[in-house]
């Protein structure tokens, strides 16, 4: 096995740094330019920071690492530390960015009259939004919130998809805040006002999703790898061990050399699409990959039947005598 070199390791966290401080001061464009003036709430622990913020001055990004940080807890017991890590990262990026240019000031007033212009702030704000949530998965952060809780409620409730799950978090936050901010800033308070709230609410998930979606390439499906390579061995080892996919070995032969030559076959989630390319080009530069989107993938750790998988909790230990 091609062990990396001190200079790939030196590339890879400067990508990472690159991409973390990018998707932070996107973070905190559409919290303190967008969503905070213009009392625009998303779901997860960013709709209840920015409720917090409006209501009592509390700091955004210090209220969405406290919101996150029993959930993390949670998520750890169940699933494993290891896995909640870069969870943890992505929660701390966006959280000192938000607070640290509110402290600053750097985006007051860039936008005026947010309060008079709630719709341009949902749909900018969304895709702002959304293009912060991309560079941070594409590097394999998250930033908890929604996410987090949904993975937890599956440990309990394994047959409901997680996709429904999300859906019925987000709207209860967004319904709760809009309620809680009704009378906040001068609003009227009336069943009219909350329903605006929630309507511009659905304008910017429309818009985040969107953007992710587009930045992103379809990065949120599954996707199924052709790998060719002469260490097809050694590859699918290590895929199996590190990404714990399966992996299955066809037949095939080059036409212009008349070889046998056995090509990798895996299918990967969204954010194991980076660490498969990254581990491949380890091990061999010359490997020829071919990624495809797959409309639905059912089977052991990803779908079973109507309900989804996206992560298996710990199993737990028997205890011996």
């Amino acid at each position: 096995m091609k062990l990396p070199t001190k200079n790939s390791w030196v590339r890879e966290i400067l990508t990472d740094a690159i991409y973390l401080i990018a998707s932070g001061l996107l973070f905190a464009i559409a919290y303190n330019m967008f969503f905070v003036p213009g009392q625009i709430f998303i779901g997860g622990a960013g709709g209840i920071a920015t409720a917090l913020n409006i209501l009592f001055g509390l700091p955004t990004g210090t209220m969405i690492t406290v919101i996150n940080i029993p959930l993390v807890i949670l998520f750890a017991i169940f699933y494993g530390a290891r896995s909640c890590v870069k969870a943890v990262v992505g929660i701390l990026v966006s959280s000192v960015f938000v607070d640290g240019t509110a402290a600053l000031g750097i985006f007051d007033g860039l936008f005026p009259n947010a309060a008079d212009n709630r719709l341009l702030c949902a749909l900018f704000g969304g895709i702002v939004l959304g293009a912060a949530v991309a560079f941070m998965f594409t590097r394999g952060y998250s930033t908890g919130g929604s996410d987090l809780i949904a993975l937890i409620v599956k440990v309990f409730m394994p047959k409901i998809s997680t996709h429904n799950l999300l859906f019925a978090i987000e709207t209860a936050v967004v319904i709760g805040a809009s309620v809680m901010t009704k009378n906040a800033n001068g609003s009227d308070g009336t069943f009219a006002a909350v329903l605006m709230s929630i309507f511009f609410s659905v304008i910017t998930t429309f818009m985040q999703t969107n953007a992710f979606n587009i930045i992103n390439s379809g990065f949120d499906k599954t996707r199924v790898a052709y790998i060719f390579t002469d260490r097809y061995e050694e590859i699918a080892d290590v895929l199996m061990k590190e990404i714990n996919r399966g992996v299955t070995l066809i037949d095939g032969q080059g036409w212009y050399t008349k070889e046998s030559k056995k090509i990798i076959f895996c299918v990967v989630k969204k954010n194991e699409i980076f660490n498969l390319k990254t581990l491949v080009r380890k091990m061999d530069e010359n490997a020829f990959m071919i990624l495809s989107e797959a409309t639905e993938t059912i089977g052991k750790g990803f779908k079973a039947g109507v309900a989804d998988i996206s992560i298996e909790p710990k199993k737990k230990k028997k205890k011996t005598e």
